[in-house]
């Protein structure tokens, strides 16, 4: 009879992943979390009754473009959403760039994850739908949520400029379902024209030709 012996210690069945292939494995994790979160916001925004707009690619500064997770209108303006869905516990400045994040478990000497700030990430969405909206009226409010849909922990001032799912039913709840009329629907048509321009040039035609 022959004895395998294990190395290391390690599980049956179960290899150590390289650096390369953790950060796939990262970033895979990383966009099926952050899909889901996004449905879920989805289905909230869905409910509402306000115009929605999901996915939205627009101009942004130096011929460059910039994606939105989601906008609506309302009779206050044009809400611009931006949906993250972390977990851990994540400490920080609204002002600040960089989030820290900590899992629970981890050495308290190990330096914490960086996480680029989702409020001024979202930020930059909020300029790109008011160049649009200010050729319509200057005075068209744009407004900047970040839902987190995740299970973060989020220190207070993170969380007093951030929603969570039912944070955002609430917000919803409470601005009506006035139709907007004169600029802010004109404005809001604006985006809409502006969205499928864009992906009318995303798409290339095919051409064949035969010899």
């Amino acid at each position: 009879m022959v004895r395998l012996r294990r190395r290391g210690g390690r599980l049956p069945g179960k290899s150590r992943l390289t650096d390369h292939e953790q950060h796939i494995w990262r970033s895979f994790r990383a966009e099926i979390q952050g899909d889901k979160g996004e449905n879920a916001v989805a289905d909230v925004l869905n409910r509402s009754g306000l115009p929605v707009i999901h996915d939205v690619i627009l101009p942004a500064q130096n011929d460059r473009t910039t994606q939105i997770d989601h906008l609506f209108l309302s009779a206050t303006g044009i809400h611009v959403v931006e949906t993250k869905r972390y977990g851990g516990e994540l400490t920080g400045h609204p002002e600040d760039e960089r989030w820290r994040q900590r899992f629970a478990g981890e050495d308290a000497d190990a330096p914490p994850r960086l996480i680029y700030s989702p409020l001024i990430q979202n930020a930059g969405h909020c300029r790109a739908v008011y160049a649009l909206v200010r050729l319509v009226d200057p005075a068209i409010q744009v407004f900047n949520h970040v839902v987190m849909a995740g299970s973060a922990i989020l220190s207070p001032a993170l969380a007093s400029r951030t929603l969570s799912l039912s944070a955002l039913e609430t917000l919803l709840g409470s601005l009506g379902r006035n139709d907007p009329q004169g600029p802010l629907a004109e404005a809001w048509r604006r985006i809409e024209l502006a969205r499928h321009a864009r992906k009318s040039r995303d798409i290339q035609p095919v051409i064949s030709s035969s010899r």
